[in-house]
């Protein structure tokens, strides 16, 4: 085999090797930080269009603390209609240093409530599936497409263009519906909805799937 090639391959495997080492350690350290991501793939094409009606009330959130909030927005649709958004950031596990809260911590949470809890990656129809099933799904978000600030946010509902949310953060809210206070179009949300960076590329396109235990061991 001529020299030339011979080092060409050889840097090729290393490369390779490089790479195959920096995504398996790179995978299990999100595992650790973020929680366990379950793959859900289309199964069938979900209604056209769905709202969630359930009375339920928006509130606004006061600091980096949108995680209690929207967790508190899952809660009063199941019934608990004194839960707060401050209160229930103040009890949720997983908290970084600055405040934000891993999505293993709203897990931990919801599972310590005895709710049925799944954190999920999937395309735009398992999401429209998911909320078509009645309960609000908490996404985790950008707050802008162009930052990496992120976000967590029900979706209560959708068309065939836009994506409806109880949106906890003021200058986001662009709209005055009983069931939703922000409309976002399909496209935007989705760049919204990619949140993958070089530190977690597994971690794009996720919500929670919450719901009773019997509920959840039946889907």
């Amino acid at each position: 085999m001529h020299p030339v090639l011979m080092f060409i391959l050889v840097v090729f495997a290393f490369v390779v090797a490089g790479f195959l080492m920096w995504f398996a350690i790179t995978t299990i350290v999100d595992i650790r930080l973020m929680g366990r991501l379950h793959r859900v793939r289309s199964r069938s094409t979900p209604p056209s269009s769905f709202l969630i009606d359930t009375p339920n009330r928006i509130d606004s959130q006061d600091a980096l603390n949108c995680s209690g909030y929207a967790s508190a927005y899952l809660l009063r649709h199941h019934g608990d209609t004194s839960a707060n958004g401050a209160e229930i950031y103040r009890r949720l596990p997983g908290k970084m240093t600055g405040g934000y809260v891993y999505p293993k911590g709203i897990v931990r949470f919801f599972e310590g409530l005895g709710y049925g809890v799944r954190y999920c990656r999937g395309d735009l129809n398992v999401l429209k599936a998911e909320v078509a099933k009645g309960d609000p799904v908490i996404v985790l978000i950008r707050v802008r497409s162009e930052r990496k600030w992120l976000h967590y946010v029900p979706v209560v509902g959708y068309d065939a263009d836009h994506l409806f949310l109880a949106e906890s953060l003021p200058e986001l809210v662009n709209c005055s519906e009983p069931t939703h206070n922000r409309t976002v179009r399909a496209e935007d949300f989705l760049a919204l909805w990619n949140t993958r960076e070089i530190k977690m590329p597994l971690y794009s396109h996720t919500y929670f799937a919450i719901s009773a235990k019997r509920q959840m061991a039946e889907s």
